[in-house]
C-alpha cells in the first residue's frame, strides 16, 4: 500500500490581484454550480474583496480586487453578450445570480501574503486553445464545472492557462497554458466536441452545442506559476 501522506500545514498566503469586479464576479458566480463566498477585509483606507479558489504546497491562494466600499452580496449577470457586476445590500433580483459576502475582522497572520515563493507551479505549453479547453472542461463528464482559464501578461506575450492536478494531491498540480499574440477579446471561450475549428472566445455562454470556459485576467503574472 502507497504510504499515507502528511496532512500540509498552512504557510502563507498567495493574493493575486485581478484586472477589475467583473473578474472577480465571474470567477465567483459564471458556470459554478454553488457560488464561490467572497471575503472582505480592510487594507488602509482600500475595502478588499477576494475569493480563495485554489490551495498548492500549503499555500491558499486568493484572487482579488481593491474599492471604495462593499456591500453584503455580489450581483453577477450575463444575459445575451451583457455582463454585469454589482455589490449589493440584499439579493432580492431573481435575474442575478448572487454571491455572500464575508466580513472578515482580523484574518489569522498565518494567511498575510508572501513575499516569496520557495515553491511554484511548473507550467506545460499545450498545443492550441482546443487542447486547452478540453483539459478545463474535463471535469464537466463528473458534473463538475470546468476550470477556470487565467490570463496575464508575461513579457511581450499573453499566456492563458489552467491549473490541473494529475492526482488527488496537490504537488502534483501544473499550470497547462498557451501563448496568445494578444489580450483574450472577451470572458469566454466556447467550443464544440464535435467541431473543434469553432473553438473561439465568446461573450455569450448560452448558444446550443458548446461547453464553456470562463476566462480571469489577472492584473500581473501569476506569483507561483513557474516558466
Amino acid at each position: 500500500m502507497p504510504a499515507k501522506r502528511e496532512s500540509r500545514r498552512i504557510i502563507g498566503g498567495c493574493f493575486v490581484k485581478l484586472v477589475g469586479p467583473l473578474e472577480l464576479g465571474r470567477l465567483a458566480c459564471a458556470l459554478e454550480r454553488a457560488q464561490l463566498p467572497i471575503f472582505m477585509s480592510k487594507h488602509g483606507d482600500k475595502i478588499r474583496l477576494s475569493v480563495q479558489n485554489d490551495l498548492f504546497m500549503g499555500v491558499p491562494i486568493f484572487y482579488y480586487i481593491e474599492g471604495e466600499k462593499g456591500g453584503e452580496f455580489l450581483a453577477y449577470r450575463n444575459a445575451g453578450e451583457m455582463e454585469e457586476v454589482q455589490l449589493v445590500d440584499s439579493a432580492s433580483t431573481p435575474s442575478y445570480i448572487y454571491s455572500p459576502i464575508i466580513h472578515i475582522l482580523k484574518m489569522p497572520s498565518i494567511l498575510e501574503h508572501k513575499k516569496e515563493f520557495h515553491q511554484k507551479f511548473l507550467a506545460a505549453e499545450v498545443a492550441d486553445l482546443g487542447s486547452l479547453v478540453k483539459l478545463a472542461t474535463y471535469k464537466m463528464l463528473y458534473e463538475e464545472p470546468p476550470l477556470p482559464l487565467y490570463s496575464f501578461k508575461n513579457g511581450s506575450s499573453w499566456m492563458i492557462g489552467s491549473f490541473a492536478r494529475l492526482d488527488d494531491y496537490e504537488e502534483a498540480s501544473l499550470f497547462f497554458y498557451t501563448r496568445m499574440k494578444a489580450e483574450p477579446p472577451t470572458g469566454f471561450v466556447k467550443y464544440s466536441p464535435t467541431n473543434m475549428s469553432d473553438t473561439n472566445f465568446s461573450k455569450r455562454t448560452d448558444e446550443h452545442g458548446f461547453y464553456y470556459v470562463k476566462v480571469i485576467k489577472l492584473a500581473e503574472k501569476h506569483p507561483l506559476v513557474e516558466f
